[in-house]
């Protein structure tokens, strides 16, 4: 199964039923899963520890037929429902002699693509890690107040639906981006940890679990739309990987870059741009799969823009070893020496607006998925400047998006229109916004001016590029993350990206506040996360994730299904809706 919760709590999710002589059947898909029209998923059905029983399983008016799978397990792998409706699921474990041994039962629902085909390309725009607060800091330090109200808004403020999405996973309160990324990108809920797939009864096995298919992959087989993946993260980290990649573990990147590769094989990811060459360029060449769909490697912002120019319209893009560098330090706004290795990387921008052009060079329309990954990891160092700058980057990365979509909605040209959502697949940081750091004050609490005190926060952008003239402005808005261990603090921007506290598992027993973040010229800040270090795994040296609603916009077909308070999976369903339709494939 490959994933840190605990067993017991995943237990509870694929426990539908009790019988026979007490013995539990572990069933998936997991209680209360919804699925499309037509989507790909897998049956499962084990009783741990028994390998002697023999399976007959139904859903519906169907026997399902078992596939290879482990000794007393059953596994369907591909089904799919033709209806809508909610359909009956039942598994009956039967002993040597026939006898019933254990029987479970529960229900899957599936929904129809409602309507006529709406839109014919969808943009999903994913800040990782952004919450309201997050946001509302980046239009402040851009735009200011005047007068009690902003004297400017966000791209992502003008789309004309609003919402807000829960964010819960299958395991816990509190999500991690795979659980996240995963319910985006298909629909269900799985556990913390997995991306594509279902936990089982086997922790201590990744080759087994039950797989649900993804968006991207759906759309393809039922419309022939294509996919196009942009990140400033490494490509197989959790949230790009989500939209193609079925593993157990998050950290599987070899199982991510080959999911990449079956992907272009198949035809429909003509576009992946990003960090990650060490994972995604083995040996420094082209893969086979890429080479033979005609991609295009880039490997600097020059010649991403020489690519679009050229009129490419497949792209395999990768600017980093790893995580792609900060907006921030793009910018040489600290220490230049940050980005001395890659010193010629692309804006998520300038990826977004590549995408799109090699996009919408295939006919049949596309879903374009972009990740302003590095929100969330300076969220989680506690880093306000590099927080803000990459929201800033992403706004601008959902101005390109929607500069594209509003010319596809206005052209009177039916049957080409784009829907843009842009949301968070979780918060990070507890991030909130208490008042004003007093300009010049350093080493005390009383640094942070709150209500009338603070007055309203400075901000320019003379040079009209997006961002803030100055890094450190006279009235600086405090952006507080109190989801964190204990840290230094001083509101001055960090030259360097630094971690707020140190500890190592395995070799410390305590977490303690990194020195090197404002030690000597911060004012000492109490923290609320463990302290204790763990003897392997993670130190919780960051900040951590919250169970706090995120926000979500949308415009074009569709959008308004979004408005209110949904559950993160209604994403998914939206954008099946907006594209309509359903059920070309052939079924199982």
């Amino acid at each position: 199964m490959g994933t840190k919760a605990t067993l017991a709590i995943l237990l509870a999710a694929l426990l539908p039923a009790l019988a026979g002589a007490g013995e539990r059947v572990v069933l998936a898909p997991p209680v209360g899963t919804v699925v499309a029209v037509g989507q790909q998923f897998d049956v499962r059905a084990a009783l741990p520890g028994r390998a002697d029983v023999r399976w007959e399983v139904r859903l519906g008016e169907r026997s399902l037929p078992g596939g290879e799978a482990p000794a007393g397990v059953f596994l369907a792998r591909g089904v799919t429902l033709a209806h809508a409706g909610r359909h009956r699921l039942l598994a009956v474990a039967r002993g040597g002699a026939g006898e019933v041994v254990a029987t479970a039962e529960t229900s899957v629902v599936a929904r129809p693509w409602q309507g006529a085909r709406g839109a014919k390309n969808v943009i999903l725009l994913i800040a990782d890690g952004m919450g309201h607060a997050h946001r509302t800091a980046a239009r402040l330090a851009l735009h200011g107040l005047e007068g009690g109200k902003p004297r400017g808004w966000l791209a992502m403020d003008t789309l004309p639906v609003e919402g807000v999405l829960t964010t819960s996973s299958l395991s816990g309160l509190v999500t991690d981006s795979a659980a996240a990324g995963h319910a985006l990108a298909t629909g269900t809920k799985t556990a913390n940890g997995m991306l594509g797939v279902w936990p089982d009864d086997t922790p201590g096995q990744d080759d087994d679990n039950p797989r649900v298919e993804q968006l991207p992959r759906l759309l393809w087989r039922e419309r022939r739309m294509v996919t196009g993946l942009v990140s400033n993260a490494d490509l197989t980290d959790a949230t790009p990987a989500a939209f193609v990649a079925a593993v157990a573990d998050r950290g599987e990147a070899a199982g991510v870059a080959q999911a990449y590769r079956r992907a272009v094989a198949e035809g429909y990811l003509p576009v992946l741009l990003g960090g990650g060459a060490r994972h995604l360029l083995p040996g420094g060449e082209l893969p086979a799969e890429f080479a033979a769909a005609g991609h295009r490697l880039v490997r600097t912002a020059s010649e991403l823009e020489a690519a679009r120019r050229d009129g490419a319209s497949r792209l395999l893009g990768l600017f980093h070893s790893g995580h792609m560098n900060t907006e921030f330090d793009r910018q040489r706004r600290g220490d230049p020496e940050v980005v001395k290795e890659f010193p010629d990387q692309p804006s998520l921008e300038a990826m977004t607006r590549a995408a799109l052009a090699a996009l919408a060079r295939h006919p049949h329309g596309f879903f374009l998925m972009v990740e302003g990954a590095l929100v969330d990891k300076q969220a989680h160092n506690g880093d306000q400047e590099r927080v803000v700058w990459e929201m800033l980057a992403f706004d601008r990365a959902v101005a390109a998006a929607l500069e594209f979509a509003r010319a596809t909605n206005t052209d009177g040209v039916p049957g080409n229109d784009t829907l843009v959502i842009v949301t968070s697949d979780h918060e990070t940081g507890g991030a909130v916004l208490p008042g004003v750091v007093a300009a010049g004050c350093r080493g005390s609490r009383d640094c942070l001016l709150t209500y009338d005190a603070g007055g309203f926060p400075s901000a320019a952008d003379a040079d009209s590029d997006g961002f803030p003239d100055v890094v450190d402005g006279e009235r600086k808005v405090a952006l507080h993350f109190a989801a964190g261990p204990d840290r230094y603090e001083d509101w001055l921007a960090q030259p360097r990206p630094v971690p707020l506290a140190l500890g190592r598992a395995g070799r410390d027993r305590l977490v303690i506040p990194n020195p090197e973040r404002d030690g000597g010229t911060g004012v000492w800040l109490g923290g609320i996360t463990p302290v204790s270090v763990p003897p392997r795994g993670y130190a919780p040296t960051q900040t951590v994730h919250t169970a706090v609603d995120v926000p979500l916009s949308a415009y074009g077909p569709g959008a308004e299904t979004l408005a209110g308070v949904r559950d993160n999976t209604e994403v998914f369903f939206a954008i099946l809706r907006a594209v309509g339709g359903g059920g070309v494939a052939a079924r199982r």
